[in-house]
């Protein structure tokens, strides 16, 4: 039997068991997926009414991040959220609930994570208050190779698997003119390593129009650049850095990861 290396959310985790049964009405399924890392299809769901299908038997570690580790945060009264790098829609649905007169707009360039999210929209009645794309979103517009890893590292920067596909890209100042947004109360990000493209692309006027950034790192060895860097390029722009962890990654395209939450400074 091959041994199975524990990562340091998997030792920290018995520590959110209580959160996890008082979010998910199917608590036993989701710590076994959760624990043994089984990719298994699934539909979870939540107390609140809402439901989770898992397409790929890949969103147990997507919904700890988001629900029970909580590391985009809590939030409220946010109208106008942006997901980049959307995936099933964990973020999408975890966002309905905690603010319920938002505005979404979601952002997924995978042809197969992008159907699962429409489903989970649907299946949710949440058509009317979000809005999925299947792009990518960087520093410019028009077609990209996208890498396929072991999802959900999909990227436009590579992937270890060596498959790819191409994509369609749009850009944050596409976003702001295409869909008539004078402002983003709340901008999420990941993307596994396209979000410094992103940053870098926006212009000082963007980011005044964006009140609140948070987002998963990933480090780039060959350009220098990591979450040390992006909280440094945000502070530049007039952002707050209120809060910044930091993940060694044991295997995969990134060696090191974490999560920024950036809030713009009183004018």
């Amino acid at each position: 039997m091959k041994a199975m290396a524990l990562s340091q959310n998997l030792l920290t985790f018995p520590f959110y068991i209580p959160r996890t049964f008082r979010l998910f009405r199917n608590w036993p399924e989701y710590l076994v997926n959760y624990a043994l890392r089984r990719k298994k299809a699934a539909e979870y769901h939540l107390r609140d009414g809402y439901r989770i299908v898992d397409g790929t038997g890949t969103l147990a570690g997507t919904l700890a991040v988001v629900f029970i580790r909580r590391e985009y945060g809590t939030f409220r009264d946010s109208r106008t959220i942006v997901d980049i790098g959307a995936n099933m829609g964990s973020f999408a649905i975890y966002a309905a609930g905690a603010c319920p007169n938002a505005r979404i707009l979601c952002f997924e360039p995978h042809s197969e994570n992008f159907q699962f999210l429409r489903r989970n929209i649907s299946i949710n009645s949440l058509d009317q208050r979000i809005t999925a794309f299947q792009c990518a979103v960087a520093s410019t517009s028009g077609q990209r190779t996208f890498g396929l890893g072991q999802s959900p590292t999909h990227s436009l920067v590579g992937a270890e698997t060596g498959v790819s596909e191409t994509v369609r890209c749009t850009t944050l100042a596409e976003i702001f003119s295409n869909h008539g947004l004078e402002t983003i109360d709340f901008l999420k990000i990941n993307c596994e390593g396209a979000e410094y493209e992103i940053l870098e692309s926006c212009t000082p006027e963007d980011f005044k129009r964006i009140a609140n950034i948070r987002l998963e790192y990933h480090d780039l060895d060959g350009a220098k650049k990591d979450g040390r860097w992006i909280s440094r390029y945000l502070e530049s722009q007039g952002y707050r850095i209120q809060r910044f962890t930091r993940y060694i990654e044991k295997s995969g395209l990134f060696k090191e990861s974490g999560f920024i939450w950036a809030s713009r400074t009183a004018a």
